[in-house]
């Protein structure tokens, strides 16, 4: 399901349509310069706010454990299983 509305899906899709026929016109040499004098995009992300919280233990040491393993900060692991769990209840509610 798709959470744009579908007027705007399809403006985008057609604007999607017009740049790929547009860019299948220029030469390589044109889109290396295009390319090359093109300013990389940045988003900006709103501040993280800092939350401080009780654990038991061994919950965060497995935390710990787990985002060890996946080579990521336990904090980040955290952020994005609160941030995935927060995602799926909305779903519900």
């Amino acid at each position: 399901m798709s959470k744009l509305p579908k007027k705007l899906k399809k403006r985008l899709v057609k604007e999607a349509q017009d740049w790929d026929s547009l860019i299948g016109k220029e030469t390589s040499e044109e889109l290396h310069l295009l390319l090359e004098r093109a300013e990389p995009f940045s988003a900006q992300r709103p501040v993280k706010q800092p939350v401080s919280l009780r654990v038991d233990p061994f919950d965060l040491s497995m935390a710990k454990r787990i985002a060890r393993r996946k080579g990521i900060p336990f904090s980040q692991l955290m952020a994005m299983w609160l941030h995935e769990r927060i995602e799926q209840e909305k779903i519900r509610v």
